[in-house]
């Protein structure tokens, strides 16, 4: 078995030859599908922009998608710290 898969996926009519592992295929494809819904929307609602143009907002939405959920998991980590420190105060008062 192979420990790496050539897989093709298209961007907003990029074309892509990727090389990766055989466990990323069905993700990148999907991630691909998502891509391309949410380039044609914003192709479709701004006509007349470049395809350079859509694709930057594509990918600023995506990037803030991105940087959102990391800021919401380290908070999340931040106040687990907290709850996680609070129970050994608490155990060791037990103690």
């Amino acid at each position: 078995m192979r420990d790496k898969l050539d897989i093709n996926l298209s961007i907003a009519d990029t074309k892509l030859s990727l090389t990766i592992s055989p466990d990323e295929e069905q993700f990148l494809r999907e991630v691909a599908v998502e891509v391309n819904k949410v380039y044609d929307a914003y192709n479709s609602r701004t006509p007349g922009r470049s395809p350079q143009e859509v694709i930057a907002k594509v990918a600023l939405l995506f990037a803030r998608g991105y940087l959102s959920k990391a800021k919401q998991e380290r908070e999340l980590e931040q106040a687990l710290d907290g709850l996680d420190r609070q129970l050994d105060e608490l155990l060791e008062q037990v103690s």
